[in-house]
């Protein structure tokens, strides 16, 4: 979007036309989409390490029983090893900024998955058997299977109310130094 003024014999008006020459420029532009996706990211990695809610505030659903025993003292929903909460990343493209994770089951914990899945033959580390722990792991073969899924969507990327005021602000600022 380009914007076009051009005002002479006036200083005030030659002035705001310098201005608006500020806010048009590309270089200035991308800098903004830069400030935006890195506070969106820094939004993001709250709601999945402290929030733990959808942006419409509404909380995850919790753990299956079953599953929260296989989860240890310092995991919470979402955050394992903090593989997700560690990719997500943003990218200013065009005059867009995209926020999100390359994680190819990201998009399971946001839209959330019911259906099967294959499951390669592959090797399983054990470290416990029929509720305690092993002195030593062992390692298991387990054969190629079909594996039915049910994963809650636990919404993670969007804006919330809040989040969205801080944006505003953010962008406020921005052009409040701008046109200083």
């Amino acid at each position: 979007m380009a914007i076009a003024v051009n005002i002479t014999g006036d200083a005030e008006l030659q002035r705001l036309q310098q201005h608006i020459a500020r806010l048009s420029d590309a270089g200035n532009r991308r800098q903004l989409l830069a400030l935006i996706g890195a506070e969106a990211e820094t939004q993001t990695h709250r709601r999945i390490r402290d929030e733990k809610t959808a942006p419409n505030g509404t909380p995850w659903e919790s753990w299956s029983d079953g599953y929260a025993k296989t989860r240890h003292g310092n995991h919470s929903l979402l955050m394992g090893n903090g593989e997700l909460d560690d990719s997500i990343q943003f990218q200013v493209r065009g005059n867009k900024v995209h926020v999100g994770s390359p994680l190819v089951y990201a998009a399971v914990h946001q839209d959330g998955f019911e259906g099967a899945v294959n499951i390669a033959a592959h090797h399983r580390r054990i470290t416990q058997a029929f509720g305690k722990v092993l002195r030593h792991p062992v390692w298991q073969s387990v054969g190629a299977h079909v594996r039915h899924m049910k994963v809650p969507q636990r919404e993670y990327l969007g804006l919330s109310t809040e989040n969205r005021q801080d944006l505003y602000a953010l962008i406020g600022d921005f052009y409040g130094d701008l046109l200083t």
